[in-house]
């Protein structure tokens, strides 16, 4: 066994441990009403909320101090890590009681804007400073956010005093769920490996896994989000695969789609063709069942139905998620 005195500590635990709080306190103070989505390969994103008022991806930066200098916490930022305009960057001082009273959020690009600015080394660097108990105005002034009101600010406005997703995600398991769940494991799983071939896009899956969305791609191109509800299902004796989306969980917005892959247990594979359907179409080629919407597809079949349109190849989901993100964002 190891001495203790031997042990090297991480340096970056600080900011993970920074990053973790602004979670929790995100999820706490939003009543749960932001999900949040943590990168599988870090491109400069700490991750990625879903703010579910309103179905928005807000990606997100986490900058920590764990000091104090001249009584101000300082933000020293490299330029390469600040990889989108839109996102907010949330700094501030983590303490031995966590997060520091105040906090600064604010958009990449206005940072960029405000900060000071040089060059190290060939490097652009941008810094700034700001008091814990700010009592004039200064240029960050407009951006400083109380720490009990972060999700407050994340939100743009108040926030709900119930948790109204409560109802929609609960649900009565059944015995047969623990099958279900790593059938779909599988699926995520596959869908996982086919969009990391592509460089252009970031992954993020939600942490806890509460959300309807499996996995979010971002495209660093075009700065788009879709998230990804992923279906797995092995083919019934007539070689139909079944689909079953719940209305209570279903968002039809344009930056979401489902994916629907059959499993072929006794090739130990998935079959070539799959599912790819914008939510916005969902409800114009599934069946209405009532309290679901039900899709019935037979993987690799000649016969035309109202779903080729949606027909792809689980090879093209790399690029066909990549184009349909740049489609929308043009």
């Amino acid at each position: 066994m190891s001495d203790a005195s031997t042990l090297r500590f991480d340096t970056r635990s600080p900011g993970q441990a920074m990053e973790f709080l602004v979670w929790t306190a995100l999820i706490q103070q939003s009543r749960g009403l932001l999900h949040v989505f943590l990168p599988l390969l870090d491109n400069g994103l700490d991750g990625v909320v879903h703010r579910l008022t309103d179905g928005a991806y807000v990606p997100l930066q986490v900058k920590s101090r764990d000091r104090l200098d001249r009584g101000k916490v300082q933000i020293v930022v490299p330029g390469h890590s600040l990889v989108d305009d839109g996102a907010l960057l949330i700094a501030g001082l983590l303490t031995d009681d966590g997060l520091g009273e105040t906090l600064l959020v604010v958009e990449e690009g206005t940072f960029k804007q405000l900060a000071a600015h040089e060059v190290v080394d060939g490097i652009d660097v941008y810094e700034a400073e700001f008091s814990l108990h700010p009592t004039e105005a200064t240029r960050w002034h407009a951006y400083l956010v109380a720490r009990e009101r972060l999700a407050e600010r994340i939100m743009g406005g108040q926030v709900p005093g119930t948790d109204h997703e409560a109802t929609a995600l609960d649900e009565v398991r059944s015995p047969d769920d623990r099958a279900r769940d790593r059938l779909g494991f599988l699926g995520e799983s596959e869908v996982i490996r086919r969009l990391a071939e592509n460089p252009q896009l970031d992954l993020f899956r939600p942490f806890p896994d509460l959300e309807l969305v499996e996995v979010l791609a971002r495209d660093h191109v075009s700065l788009d989000f879709i998230g990804l509800q992923i279906k797995t299902a092995t083919p019934e004796p007539t070689g139909k695969v079944h689909f079953r989306i719940r209305k209570a969980t279903l968002r039809s917005t344009s930056s979401t789609a489902m994916v629907g892959l059959a499993w072929l247990p006794d090739r130990a594979r998935f079959a070539n063709e799959c599912l790819l359907i914008p939510a916005t179409d969902l409800a114009q080629v599934a069946v209405d069942s009532g309290d679901s919407l039900d899709v019935w597809f037979r993987p690799e079949s000649p016969e035309r139905t109202r779903l080729d349109p949606y027909r792809k190849q689980i090879p093209d989901l790399a690029q066909l998620i990549a184009g349909n993100a740049a489609t929308r964002a043009s």
